[in-house]
């Protein structure tokens, strides 16, 4: 039976934030090292200052996203989701103004604090899904991410002959514009009666929301490999316009390519290929398919100084991002299951929270190495990171967290 438009509607909301919350991001990869050595004129510091940015972002996201998740669940997903558009737009402004060093961190850190309402949006999504039909849905919505990681370094790459900040007023204008069409199409999916019975001062404790997001020990497990896989995603976006940069000698509009190609790769392995590999393997199966393709683009980078060539680079963070797009798209599928239908708000939340931390670890620590180091040890650093996380994965699980875990699964996505 099709679909009636009332019932899409929601949905193209959703993708359609998803996807801005991707353009936000991924739009000034490619020209966030020239935008910083405008305030950083020692080449050996610009690393540090980006990583610093980028940690930033993801440090007041972490603590927004907890908080963020657990107010949809007493108070709805839909003012959380339009609320934390808003802001991102806010964000957006205050990054184009620029200026100075201090008016950068300011509106990345106002873009991070409303970060956070991803965690809404997937708890959106597991209100209105199916457990069966959850995997492809976290695909689709990571398809349109991929897609906004096609569109961002593309505007800004394009952009860049203009103004280094012009990419942002264009985001914040079409953020603005997705608020206003949400508020005539994006009804609440969370009913009064299954909504959290309260919301106190204690629960804008973001330590407090992680300690019930991470209170069942299946979930516990999930999220430890997701973040074990964040850690190098995050070096990954903050290092590799340095290492084009640095050992192929590219300006912004190749780096622009790149990132063009990892959205590309996300729209076929997550739209394509993950409805085929669910079909075969089931979440548990494509997770682990996804992180072993993760590890082996990770160690093609780290070997790029050593052959400096740009099919080296190409082929490297195709399979990366590959790998990467599909074991999201079927670890948060994973995590829904894993978590009770009242708890899933603060469970997105905290996974997105826990991401975010090692969102700023990963900047920070990838920035520091790269500087010191060097761009090999760097991502062999981050390759060990992901066998660290493939290693978990596949470890058998306690017969107490198996046991919870099936309880929550159908048929078709228990474990084998």
């Amino acid at each position: 039976m099709t679909e009636s438009p009332a019932h899409k509607a929601p949905l193209l909301f959703l993708l359609i934030t998803a996807f801005l919350f991707a353009v936000g991001i991924s739009l000034v990869f490619p020209v966030l090292p020239y935008i910083v050595a405008k305030y950083v004129p020692h080449a050996q510091n610009q690393a540090a200052m980006i990583g610093f940015l980028g940690a930033a972002y993801a440090f007041f996201s972490f603590f927004s996203s907890p908080v963020l998740g657990a107010l949809s669940d007493a108070y709805g997903r839909r003012p959380v989701l339009i609320l934390s558009l808003l802001g991102s737009a806010t964000g957006y402004v205050i990054f184009g103004l620029g200026g100075s060093l201090w008016v950068l961190f300011l509106g990345r850190i106002i873009d991070g604090l409303c970060a956070g309402g991803m965690g809404a949006l997937f708890g959106y999504v597991a209100d209105t899904t199916p457990e069966e039909q959850r995997g492809k849905v976290f695909g689709q919505i990571g398809a349109v991410v991929g897609a906004g990681f096609i569109v961002g370094p593309a505007i800004g790459g394009l952009t860049s002959h203009l103004s280094l900040n012009a990419p942002m007023f264009l985001a914040a204008g079409v953020s603005l514009l997705n608020v206003l069409w949400g508020l005539f199409v994006l009804p609440e999916s969370l009913p009064a009666s299954r909504r959290s019975a309260h919301f106190d001062a204690a629960h804008l404790n973001p330590l407090k929301q992680l300690s019930g997001a991470l209170a069942y020990p299946a979930v516990q497990r999930l999220i430890t490999v997701s973040v074990l896989f964040a850690l190098p995603m995050s070096v990954l976006q903050i290092t590799a316009a340095l290492l084009g940069r640095d050992v192929l000698g590219w300006g912004p509009a190749q780096v622009s390519t790149l990132f063009i190609l990892v959205g590309a790769s996300d729209i076929v392995g997550q739209g394509l290929i993950l409805p085929l590999l669910l079909r075969l393997l089931k979440d548990r199966g494509v997770a682990v398919l996804g992180l072993g393709m993760g590890t082996l683009g990770l160690l093609g980078l780290a070997l790029l100084p050593a052959l400096p060539h740009p099919a080296l680079m190409y082929a490297s963070t195709l399979v990366f991002a590959i790998g990467e797009g599909i074991f999201n798209a079927s670890q948060g599928a994973l995590i829904s299951v894993a978590a009770p239908a009242e708890a899933q708000g603060q469970v997105q939340g905290g996974g997105q929270a826990l991401a975010s931390l090692a969102q700023v670890a990963g900047p920070l620590g990838g920035g520091q190495l790269y500087s010191r180091l060097g761009p090999g040890v760097t991502f062999g650093a981050a390759a060990a990171l992901g066998l660290s996380a493939l290693g978990l994965l596949l470890w058998p699980a306690p017969a107490g967290v198996a046991a919870e875990a099936g309880a929550r699964l159908s048929p078709l996505q228990a474990p084998k």
